[in-house]
């Protein structure tokens, strides 16, 4: 006996295939891949890092050129609500700073300002720094600034060189809405 499959079933056959085929392949990158979503990331130019009781937000160094003076800037808090003394060493320079247990300590604040000799390194290059609280210690990768984004300019020691910018530039596409 044999059997011979019709034209109408091996159709249906083909299209179930290929359904299945394209709901694969529209779903198959999140099988393989990480939701970009659940990633944890500084948001901002700083790096966020948890040491001890210590949070560091969006903290980083802002300097005019290698070997200068350099002021940090961000936030430090307690995750405890209690004070603490938080200890941050960048290129053999170390700076104190006394966190309140019931607000967090804003590095941009005048009040607050912290200046060190040098970053340890240039513009856009991360330093290793040692941030130690109650005796814990953990080496964090801190980024350092200059004065080409305006929002940094304040903050740089010295003040800000205003050429720093002069090689960007816009072209007449981009002031007419082009691409």
């Amino acid at each position: 006996m044999k059997f011979a499959a019709s034209k109408a079933t091996v159709r249906k056959a083909a299209v179930a295939g290929l359904a299945a085929a394209a709901l694969l392949g529209a779903t198959g990158c999140s099988a393989i891949n990480e939701q970009a979503t659940s990633l944890h990331y500084a948001p901002s130019d700083g790096i966020v890092a948890e040491v001890g009781d210590a949070e560091l937000r969006n903290i980083a160094l802002v300097t005019s050129a290698p070997d200068t003076e350099s002021r940090y800037i961000g936030t430090l808090s307690s995750a405890s609500g209690e004070p603490l003394e938080v200890s941050i060493t960048v290129d053999g320079t170390q700076t104190r700073f006394s966190v309140p247990g019931d607000e967090s300590l804003i590095l941009e604040d005048p009040a607050n300002e912290q200046v060190i000799p040098s970053a340890g390194g240039s513009p856009g290059e991360i330093v290793d720094a040692t941030v130690e609280v109650d005796g814990e210690s953990e080496t964090v990768g801190i980024t350092i600034l200059d004065g080409t984004l305006e929002e940094y300019r304040e903050y740089v020691p010295g003040g800000a060189d205003p050429s720093a910018d002069d090689h960007l530039y816009e072209t007449p596409a981009a002031e007419e809405g082009g691409h």
